[in-house]
């Protein structure tokens, strides 16, 4: 198959639709090969997130108020410092996925779906009981990510680093990211390329990827991403989380998935004519084609790694292809359940 390649946009290969020019692009965005994430040669990018709400808890029990309701351990993260968690059902589903902000030693922000931060404030206050804990929603912040950077200014206030994976950069607070980012050589991109990395790395983000009430954490990878922790205690939904790593009764994974086209929103996976999953968070490909995230058997995942490229994997009557990020490989044993 040839490959054509047109140049770099923001350290991003302008795309032709072709399968063979799109495993490229992961190879060298997404870790799949010895390139770089980043094309540091490049200026950095940055790009406004759109439909985020924010609740600031805060009081000298915040984070012990947390650290027993949530999946993410809140004790060992730092001032300064973020990471992916979520509020679970007693039965280990997901409810609300969010990122955690430590802001200081006693005040975290909590930053989820506009659209699920009503809900996930009610839960909270529910929860809290007579703690001595503030719990209040934020209209005045906005989220920034910013990547492709080479190197990070010292002490910025309001930066918090990505530590999912690198390639993803950072998240600045505040309204004034434009101003404060462009004088630190950053070029204004569009969220869309962002998450077009985030997809390729097999991140979930929001109610897409994590349907509430039915995700599981180590389905959605989740566990890899230091958003659960298995030492820390109770939690809600601790028990079943716990016992399913355990026990390796993960049946199901999701994984990004490239297609030469963009395709319809939860449009099937095909394979063979049958349906093996469906379509979540999608993103365009510079110059033509999709990469999207999948919630497939690890049976028929385990089944089109070893077939490599395969013509009757197809999303929306497109040929498609797995594209595994290096941290899912070698993928888990199939399930002793799993048929």
């Amino acid at each position: 198959m040839k490959i054509v390649v047109s140049g770099l946009a923001n350290g991003v290969f302008i795309l032709r639709p072709s399968l063979a020019m799109l495993t490229l692009w992961t190879d060298r965005f997404a870790g799949n090969g010895k390139n770089k994430m980043m094309d540091t040669s490049k200026n950095s990018v940055f790009a406004h997130m759109p439909d985020m709400g924010f609740i600031a808890i805060a009081g000298i029990e915040a984070v012990d108020f947390l650290q027993s309701i949530i999946t993410a351990n809140v004790e060992t993260l730092d001032s300064g410092a973020m990471r992916q968690g979520a509020l679970l059902t007693p039965q280990g589903r997901v409810l609300i996925d969010f990122m955690i902000y430590r802001t200081s030693q006693d005040e975290l922000l909590l930053q989820c779906e506009a659209n699920r931060r009503d809900d996930l404030y009610t839960r909270l206050r529910r929860y809290r009981l007579r703690r001595p804990v503030t719990i209040e929603t934020r209209d005045d912040l906005a989220c920034y990510v910013w990547w492709n950077l080479d190197i990070v200014p010292a002490s910025m206030p309001h930066l918090f680093a990505d530590r999912r994976d690198g390639a993803l950069g950072y998240r600045y607070l505040g309204n004034d990211a434009q101003t404060v980012l462009s004088d630190h050589g950053a070029t204004s991109g569009t969220i869309d390329e962002w998450h077009a990395i985030r997809i390729a790395k097999a991140i979930p983000q929001g109610a897409l990827d994590l349907t509430p009430e039915r995700a599981l954490m180590l389905e959605s990878g989740l566990d890899h991403l230091d958003a659960v922790d298995f030492g820390k205690g109770c939690y809600i939904g601790q028990e079943v989380t716990a016992r399913t790593h355990y026990r390796g009764l993960v049946k199901r994974r999701l994984a990004p998935f490239m297609i030469d086209a963009m395709p319809e929103p939860s449009a099937d996976i095909m394979l063979d004519d049958a349906v093996i999953g469906r379509c979540k968070s999608i993103a365009p490909l510079p110059g033509g084609g999709a990469i999207t995230l999948g919630l497939v058997k690890l049976s028929d995942l385990h089944m089109l790694q070893d077939s490599g490229q395969n013509p009757s994997l197809t999303i929306d009557s497109h040929v498609a292809q797995l594209a595994l990020p290096d941290w899912m490989l070698p993928l888990p044993k199939t399930a002793k359940t799993d048929s």
